[in-house]
């Protein structure tokens, strides 16, 4: 993690650099939709090209009329922060107070699930501070709990990492996959348990209600009338 100037602010960027292990310094002054936190592209490349099953490339992240960025046809939103797309970043995303910025030419050559990490990544550290193990298994809660993320999809993560060594702003790629695994089963077991206790719940209930008392006869009319009949007294 490091330290800068943020609109005359001082505030943690996160920068998610993992997968060239580089470590990146970025300044956030103007925030314009166009370019926020732009920096000089580095002299090599810092993203391969990533292995995507399919032949057919994920659709294009947008941002929305409403600030959402559309990824995977998910409308994602971050609490009270803003979305930007910045096309010169020299990262595929970071996160700095208020804001959220994302590099759409570098993450579209990704596949969905990476991408979907990417951005619950820089959300996690607005919900948990600057730890990126912290960060990454925000992430993978989420996208256990919401659908996103699977066992494939743990493994393309770990993938785009590339071994990368530790730096001065992210462990290395074996302990971040470690991490992410470990999460990965607590985030699997709880739910596991969740959907356990609600199906319980629903047995219970089920079975109160069969064994509620049933009418089996209505009542019967004896006489009608205020008076009494003939006879009675």
């Amino acid at each position: 993690m490091s330290w800068r100037r943020v609109g005359g602010l001082t505030a943690l960027l996160c920068v998610f650099a993992a997968m060239n292990g580089m470590s990146a310094s970025l300044a956030v002054g103007s925030e314009s939709e166009a370019s926020v936190g732009a920096a000089p592209r580095p002299t090599a490349p810092t993203v391969g090209i990533p292995a995507i099953a399919s032949s057919k490339r994920p659709a294009a992240i947008a941002r929305q009329k409403d600030g959402s960025l559309l990824i995977a046809g998910r409308s994602l939103r971050c609490g009270t922060n803003r979305n930007v797309l910045d096309r010169g970043l020299q990262n595929l995303g970071l996160a700095a107070p208020g804001v959220l910025v994302f590099n759409p030419r570098e993450l579209n050559r990704w596949s969905d699930t990476v991408r979907l990490f990417v951005y619950h990544h820089e959300c996690g550290h607005h919900n948990v501070g600057g730890s990126e193990l912290g960060a990454d298994c925000w992430a993978v809660k989420q996208g256990v709990r919401d659908g996103w993320l699977t066992n494939d999809g743990l493994n393309q993560v770990c993938r785009s990492f590339g071994d990368g060594p530790a730096t001065s702003t992210h462990p290395s790629g074996a302990r971040r996959c470690a991490s992410l695994s470990r999460c990965f089963s607590t985030a699997m077991a709880a739910l596991a348990k969740e959907k356990a206790n609600a199906e319980a719940k629903t047995a219970s209930t089920t079975q109160m209600t069969d064994s509620s008392p049933k009418l089996i006869q209505g009542p019967i009319l004896k006489r009608s009338g205020m008076f009494p009949s003939p006879g009675e007294k």
